[in-house]
């Protein structure tokens, strides 16, 4: 199976085991709304997704770096167990030339979900 995308290696993409249908509902009737009332504007309108699970362990994907997500809007929702570690941290505006020391930290809770661009 293909990995997630370039960073994780553990992990599937939901479209190749027979997801994409419900995933593209589930944009259409209700992702789609929320992304536009958070980001309206350019990209606020989706043509497509990538939707994948990746899985965190100890041991695994120790090297996960800065990155900045190839998509419109981005939703991180936990669906794991309850775990320690695993923060996601947000840096300011990346046009502007101080965005990596302007940072907010987030941890995952089970069943929420983080939208950002």
């Amino acid at each position: 199976a293909r990995r997630p995308n370039s960073m994780n290696n553990y992990g599937v993409v939901v479209n190749e085991i027979g997801m994409e249908p419900m995933l593209h509902r589930l944009q259409k009737d209700f992702l789609q709304q929320i992304a536009h009332e958070f980001f309206p504007g350019p990209g606020s309108m989706f043509d497509r997704h990538h939707s994948f699970v990746v899985r965190y362990k100890v041991g695994e994907d120790l090297g996960l770096d800065m990155h900045t997500d190839d998509s419109d809007v981005t939703f991180n929702i936990c669906l794991g167990l309850d775990f320690k570690g695993a923060g996601l941290r947000f840096c300011g505006d990346q046009g502007s030339k101080d965005h990596r020391f302007a940072s907010a930290l987030y941890f995952h809770e089970k069943g929420r979900c983080v939208v950002h661009r």
